[in-house]
């Protein structure tokens, strides 16, 4: 509930200067300023009934007085209680402030009374002509509304319009309640919908991301692009990259990365010009002010999250960048940003499990940063195109053994035996005499390698044979560790290409063979080895990128495109566990569809 306790104290104040200037007479004064100091202590009920008392002494003010008792009994949580007093009040003899706030309590007891209409159309003045003060309880009130009349594209519109007037420990479920809203709406509905809304709007990168994960763009006309300038590549480019302190390491294999698709490009080749963007903010941003100086026309870089977020804070930027990191915000006009983000692989895995027509999935939450986040673009992207999420493993707080957990999320899934479940021949003939056939059309793990080859035997010990199980890239061990036994045969994971051997000889790629004489190209490195290489190639693809929507081109970590704010989107190649060895799957295309670019 939103409370008045400012607006208590500013009448308050108000009261008492008027109460210095005269004596209290007919117009109830003294008896306004006890109801105010009743309602500022909290005394609710009591404040009610001292407002009334003054509104009965004073002709002027009863109106006034009389909202006030109304305001004090919602504020005690009892809002019924309001109900007669507010037939009492005649709005004509009210402030434009006053006016506002009686609509406020009349549409709120509206929708108590389960009457949203009527609520609506007391809520119908636009939010930017409304005190700021009132303007949180109002976009509440009316996304409350519009849900009420089953209108959750309009309640999403306001509950994000709401979000930046939110103390931060709310902005989270502000935030989840959004996406319920929108997940009411089909694919095509949303698409609809969306085209209302202006880049300006707060839910307009909500829903652009939401169409992303489907596949689909906003609508024509408003996606704005995001051209490199002149569209053009530029001649002279600057990479910011960490060479000294905690990230050079990191910085190394990306840099050695972008170098090796540099010199892949049989094309024409910008000059390039290193930075050392060091280890913190400060030195990055000093890195991209020299970069600029210098007359670089592009940068590349930085590399960690905070120097990512400190430069697009910055608004429009002197010289563009493709940074290789998500910000806190969209890049600013004619910039980039790329990341090999977690999102990426959920949203992936869950258009390949509609796409193979898994319907009922079982997930297995790990404990872990990564893990969270897979989970948290795959939920939505699969269950707005269908898909149901039965039953959920959380591995937090667990281990080694799992098994309360497999056997809770098998009892909320449903199960048969073997012998029960409808089967093909083949079926038949590999399931195992202890076979249990969980109603699940898939399992989706999102743990980490430790966890992963501690949970999935005691899957396989539960009966849990003939589901198919996939995987984040987490459950790919490190090459220091021994080999995963055969009880991973089968399991599919996200992963990138190069890391595969699934790379088809193509023009710009530099070849495998001859990276991995490099250092940087191996073991933990290799993932930001291969990150380097599409780096340099989405920074050569950016004017067709920029230019032509849906375009996309096959890359080492998978294959990209270019959204409506800027950031590459990629869609991850899949590997299968086979004989404890690992092989590309072969058979399915990327999220993205046609378009790649050679």
């Amino acid at each position: 509930m939103i409370r008045f306790r400012s607006l208590a104290l500013a009448l308050l104040t108000t009261l008492t200067l008027v109460a210095c200037d005269s004596t209290p007479t007919r117009s109830g004064g003294g008896e306004a300023l006890t109801a105010e100091r009743l309602y500022a202590d909290g005394d609710f009920p009591a404040a009610a009934q001292a407002f009334v008392d003054a509104a009965s002494r004073s002709r002027s003010q009863r109106d006034a007085l009389t909202l006030r008792a109304a305001e004090a009994w919602r504020e005690d949580g009892r809002i019924e209680r309001a109900a007669p007093l507010l037939g009492q009040i005649d709005s004509r003899r009210l402030g434009p402030d006053e006016a506002l706030r009686l609509d406020l309590l009349r549409a709120e007891l509206a929708l108590v009374e389960n009457r949203p209409a009527d609520a609506l159309a007391l809520l119908a003045r636009p939010a930017d002509r409304v005190p700021p003060a009132l303007r949180d309880r109002l976009l509440f009130l009316r996304a409350q509304a519009h849900a009420g009349v089953d209108r959750p594209f309009e309640a999403a519109r306001d509950r994000a319009a709401l979000g930046s007037l939110l103390p931060a420990a709310e902005q989270a479920e502000n935030d989840a309640a959004i996406r319920s809203l929108l997940g009411q709406l089909s694919p095509a509905e949303l698409q609809r919908a969306a085209a209302v809304l202006s880049r300006e709007e707060a839910l307009y990168p909500v829903v652009a991301a939401e169409l992303s994960a489907l596949g689909l763009a906003m609508p024509s006309g408003l996606s704005g692009g995001v051209l490199d300038r002149g569209g053009q590549r530029a001649q002279r480019v600057a990479l910011l990259l960490p060479r000294s302190g905690t990230f050079a390491a990191a910085g190394e294999a990306v840099r050695d990365g972008f170098l090796s698709g540099y010199f892949a490009d049989p094309g024409e080749r910008p000059e390039l010009t290193f930075y050392d963007a060091g280890d913190s903010v400060e030195t990055a941003l000093a890195a991209y002010r020299a970069a600029a100086a210098d007359g670089a026309q592009r940068v590349v870089g930085p590399l960690s999250r905070e120097a990512v977020a400190a430069l697009f804070e910055q608004g429009a930027l002197r010289v563009p960048v493709l940074a290789l990191n998500r910000g806190t915000s969209t890049p600013p006009p004619g910039s980039q940003s790329f990341a090999l983000s977690p999102e990426d692989e959920g949203i992936e895995a869950a258009r390949r499990m509609l796409a193979l027509g898994y319907r009922r999935l079982m997930l297995a939450a790990g404990t872990d940063e990564h893990s969270r986040r897979v989970l948290a673009a795959l939920v939505p992207a699969y269950t707005r195109g269908g898909g149901q999420i039965v039953a959920e493993m959380n591995l937090s707080g667990a281990g080694p053994d799992y098994s309360n957990q497999i056997r809770a999320a098998i009892r909320a899934a449903g199960s048969r035996s073997a012998a029960e479940a409808p089967a093909t021949a083949g079926q038949r003939e590999s399931r195992r005499d202890t076979s249990v056939y969980v109603e699940v059309d898939a399992i989706y793990i999102a743990v980490r390698y430790e966890q992963a080859r501690l949970l999935v035997p005691q899957l396989r010990a539960a009966g849990i044979f003939d589901r198919p199980l996939l995987a984040s890239s987490q459950i790919r061990p490190p090459e220091s560790a021994a080999r995963p036994d055969r009880d991973f045969d089968g399991i599919e994971f996200t992963e990138l290409p190069w890391l595969l051997g699934a790379m088809p000889p193509t023009p710009g790629l530099p070849s495998a063979q001859d990276s991995r004489r490099l250092a940087s190209s191996q073991g933990q490195s290799a993932r930001l080895f291969a990150f380097g290489i599409d780096a340099y190639r989405v920074l050569a693809a950016l004017p067709a990128l920029s230019r032509l929507p849906g375009t996309a081109i096959d890359g080492a970590s998978g294959t990209l495109r270019l959204d409506d704010f800027g950031q590459v989107l990629r869609a991850p190649a899949w590997g299968r566990f086979a004989g404890a060895r690992v092989q590309p799957v072969d058979g399915f295309e990327g999220g993205f569809g046609d378009g790649a670019l050679d």
